[in-house]
């Protein structure tokens, strides 16, 4: 048994070796067009792997992720466009902003469970929403905010890319941390069983909420990512419908596998992109896709191929005995 996990460690570390080294060769031999199309799916990756935090790893299902993805793009604009702060700086100050907004809303949702708790994300994510939409004076309104300057180092589509992939690299790394320290597997605990967790002395109200601030954090990340990326940003970000996106996303790869939202987000943006290029029925595609994940793969495309390659070491190993 210890010689299969060894094994199961070195295929993971050569694999994600082969990765890095692939994503960081990729602008090479993209055009710019395609290298964008993959800057929008790290940071989509960014925000779903930080919402799985709390759907994957707590059990805690949000409808309003979109909310706290805004407050980083517009806290980040507007300390840009408002007052004058070095991107660098601003950039930070997108996913503290996040946090702080996620403090705030998890203290009153982690309150109320199961659907509550979900219509009660999307509630404030849409008061959020409009707020946004209707402070003219301060975010523009549907007008949004246009023009946002970033540094001439970073100007270009490859120079961005390789910052949003170091950023993503670092965000990434940071939620495997929080995932498989003893702090993530209470989190496993408590998605499992709040009750047994409760009795055995563990403040399940504390972890969540803990849980969702740190969701929140890497959401605002993802939203100041993307207002660099985009140079603008619209009303739209904290709208439920982009929430729906990065959930689906979760789904589609797997929300209980840590890499599950990261193949998610590769296989939305590129389904999405070519259904659009033929059809102008996306939606009517993306619910079929739904439809699918939930009758026959519930683990998502991670928990499928995992399930088998787990099946093919285990019978390898077997039949070496």
């Amino acid at each position: 048994m210890k010689s299969l996990w060894n094994r199961i460690y070195t295929f993971r570390a050569v694999w994600l070796a082969i990765a890095l080294i692939f994503l960081f060769a990729l602008p090479s031999f993209l055009s710019l067009g395609h290298t964008s199309l993959v800057v929008e799916m790290l940071i989509l990756a960014v925000a779903a792997c930080g919402l799985n935090l709390i759907m994957g790893y707590a059990g805690m299902v949000s409808f309003g992720p979109a909310g706290l993805y805004a407050v980083g793009a517009y806290t980040t604009a507007l300390l840009i466009v408002k007052a004058n702060v070095p991107f660098g700086l601003a950039i930070m100050a997108g996913p503290v902003a996040a946090a702080i907004i996620g403090f705030l809303v998890g203290w009153f949702c982690v309150r109320l469970t199961h659907v509550y708790f979900a219509l009660l994300t999307l509630a404030f994510s849409q008061i959020i929403h409009t707020i946004i939409f209707q402070w003219y004076s301060f975010t523009g309104g549907d007008n949004g905010i246009v023009g946002i300057r970033v540094p001439d180092y970073i100007a270009s589509i490859n120079h961005y890319y390789y910052f949003t992939l170091a950023l993503t690299v670092v965000c990434l790394a940071l939620m495997w941390m929080i995932g498989n320290s003893s702090f993530g597997k209470t989190l496993q605990a408590i998605r499992e069983n709040p009750e047994r967790a409760e009795f055995i002395g563990i403040h399940v109200r504390i972890y969540q909420l803990a849980a969702f601030v740190l969701s929140s954090f890497f959401l605002g990340a993802a939203g100041s990512l993307f207002c660099g990326f985009n140079r603008n940003v619209f009303p739209v970000y904290a709208h439920w419908i982009k929430g729906a996106d990065i959930i689906v996303v979760c789904l589609l790869g797997g929300m209980y596998k840590f890499l599950g939202p990261f193949l998610g987000s590769i296989l939305y943006i590129t389904l999405d992109k070519v259904t659009v290029s033929f059809t102008e029925y996306w939606p009517l595609v993306l619910g079929l896709i739904i439809v699918l994940l939930v009758l026959f793969l519930r683990g998502g495309i991670a928990g499928f191929f995992t399930e088998k390659f787990s099946a093919t070491t285990i019978r390898g190993s077997r039949e070496e005995r």
